[in-house]
């Protein structure tokens, strides 16, 4: 029934999403009869930014439900987290229309509500969307449940130079909602604490704040730096792109330091004392932290009391942030008295290693012998799958003990400097945005992003873009170890399956064969893959003397269940069926086994 509603609704979103593309093809159709005005810039009656966008992200919506039809999951997560990146650009625009600001919320909380509801799998755990998702239902849960003249506030603690506790009714629903309905997604938010706690408190220390507003990071994302929200927001402490940059945090097409566990805690320090010593009271402060300044300060004139608990005319979920806050820190403080366990994570650590120039993740997991997904887990400001090329140095986080002579590795790596990480374009007459992203294999949304084009829907005659390009774009030089085999591609297969069958990274696969701006591949299209010289001449051996078994996946079994039911290591089973680089398997696919006869 799931997958029938979502290829109804992809179905759906393809006929809004040919309709826009439409208008683009016949725009670049026309390009030869456009005439450039005085001015020189490109006619303006062509679609505005948000248009262009918008199409894109909804096409990578698309995307996702159809692989998820195929069950392609990596697909699925690449599709989703592109339309994410692309919906977070969009929100920066400074020049969307109230019809157009209505579209995109809506658009974005459904896309939201779907990943978090069908695939927030695909990310290890449910957290990155969770505390969005567990914000939002509150609201229906614990707020105007109780009546305002029949709750009383009770002080719990008032000590001076810590946050001021309190209990009532409303919170109390809201621990009962913690304990009960989302016990195990609050244990793991509650158990990422003991990842970041003595990292962070010294940084509210140092600004003077209370110890306690440490778990306003519990509230915001359960401690995961890459969570997403409704609002746009991002990071541990769910910075919106626009209070970040004032309080210091980069966001550029190569990194999101809102996603950094350490510098995205500095900021937010310095916007809560900001906030304290604006309003000088913890709660006020904290309602402006949710809804902004401005808003509380109309809700105190409005109704002509600084009290926030009576503050109705503030919007539902900021007149519900503090209570959740007191649940949160309540549950926190002592966790086994509501049922919890106190097991928090060990610390986080690492080594720190200063690099001069850009290195792909591929390149720097095959000499520390860290994998990819490890590389970015440690360096979550990371959008891309390259350190940025913008740095003279940057400093990269590795696991503890791989840090050490990983910088003298780096700099062996031969032709590391050909490697290219932008491409220059002039824009000509008559061109546009759509037509330079076509013919470098490129997305509108990453031009945008990548120039810093905000508030016009034009780009200029004579204007050089900076056009961001993966890893080999313009000329792909591949390595002594390497060749490159033809794979033709054959009904049903994806492209995660193919990039998996030869134990490539399907980075790779989609810069070597430009496939960044074309999002299908279709039965008869000729691929190259970059393989190693091992893998061909290693690729169809079987083991001696031992028996080929076919195993077919059932829904919910994990690689490492199958090595054990077989009695045989799960290295070897990865080995066999070249699973090196694909992080998922799915129910019906085929596992090969080899067991020695008779065992």
């Amino acid at each position: 029934m799931k997958i029938k509603k979502y290829t109804s609704l992809a179905i759906l979103l393809s006929g809004i999403i040919l309709s826009n593309n439409a208008y683009s093809v016949t725009e670049d159709s026309t390009v030869a009869t456009v005439s450039t005005p005085v001015s020189e810039e490109m006619d303006n009656s062509r679609p505005e930014l948000f248009d262009l966008m918008f199409a894109e992200a909804k096409t990578f919506y698309v995307d996702a439900l159809i692989a998820a039809h195929f069950e392609d999951t990596s697909e699925v997560k690449y599709c989703f987290d592109r339309s994410f990146e692309i919906m977070a650009e969009i929100s920066r625009l400074d020049t969307l229309a109230l019809l157009q600001q209505d579209e995109f919320n809506r658009f974005y909380e459904k896309i939201t509500f779907d990943f978090q509801e069908s695939y927030s799998y695909l990310n290890g755990d449910s957290g990155t969307y969770g505390a969005a998702f567990i914000k939002e239902e509150l609201i229906e849960v614990a707020l105007d449940t109780v009546a305002l003249a029949h709750d009383t506030l009770l002080i719990v603690d008032d000590r001076p130079g810590h946050f001021p506790l309190v209990s009532s009714k409303q919170i109390n629903r809201i621990i009962e909602y913690f304990s009960t309905r989302e016990r195990e997604r609050f244990q793991k938010w509650l158990n990422n604490a003991g990842l970041y706690k003595e990292h962070m408190l010294p940084i509210l220390r140092e600004y003077g704040l209370p110890d306690e507003l440490f778990y306003l990071a519990l509230i915001e994302s359960g401690f995961n730096p890459v969570a997403y929200s409704y609002a746009h927001a991002s990071g541990p402490w769910q910075f919106i792109a626009s209070t970040g940059a004032i309080y210091g945090l980069k966001r550029n097409w190569w990194i999101d330091e809102r996603r950094d566990p350490i510098k995205s805690t500095y900021a937010a320090a310095k916007y809560l004392n900001k906030l304290h010593e604006e309003f000088d009271d913890w709660f006020l402060a904290l309602a402006a932290y949710n809804t902004g300044e401005s808003r509380v300060w109309r809700a105190i004139r409005r109704e002509g009391t600084r009290d926030y608990w009576k503050l109705r005319s503030l919007p539902k979920q900021t007149r519900n942030y503090v209570p959740t806050l007191m649940a949160g820190i309540t549950i926190a403080l002592d966790p086994e008295k509501y049922g919890f366990e106190n097991e928090p994570e060990d610390t986080w650590k690492w080594d720190e290693v200063v690099i001069d120039r850009c290195y792909e993740f591929e390149d720097i997991a095959r000499v520390s012998g860290v994998s990819s997904t490890l590389l970015k887990k440690y360096n979550p400001e990371l959008r891309r799958w390259i350190t940025p090329p913008e740095n003279d140095k940057y400093i990269l986080r590795v696991p503890v003990g791989k840090g050490a002579g990983l910088a003298d590795k780096l700099a062996d790596i031969p032709d590391v400097d050909k490697k290219p990480q932008w491409t220059t374009h002039r824009v000509r007459r008559g061109q546009t945005l759509s037509y330079i992203a076509r013919k470098y294999g490129t997305s509108i949304s990453a031009l945008i992003a990548s120039n810093n084009i905000r508030n016009k829907n034009r780009i200029k005659v004579g204007q050089v873009l900076r056009i961001p390009t993966n890893q080999y774009y313009a000329s792909h030089t591949v390595s002594t170890d390497q060749n490159i085999v033809i794979h033709k591609v054959k009904k049903g297969e994806t492209l995660s399956k193919i990039a998996g069958s030869y134990s490539v990274g399907l980075s790779k696969i989609r810069s070597i064969n430009n496939l960044y701006g074309k999002r299908f591949i279709y039965p008869g299209q000729k691929l190259k893959i970059p393989v190693s010289k091992k893998y061909v001449s290693n690729y169809s051996s079987t083991p001696s003397g031992k028996t080929k078994i076919i195993h077919v996946v059932k829904k919910g079994e994990t690689l490492s269940e199958i090595a054990d039911a077989y009695k045989v290591g799960l290295s070897k089973v990865r080995s066999w069926n070249n699973l090196y680089r694909r992080r998922f398997i799915y129910p019906g696919q085929k596992i090969v086994i080899y067991k020695t006869v008779g065992s």
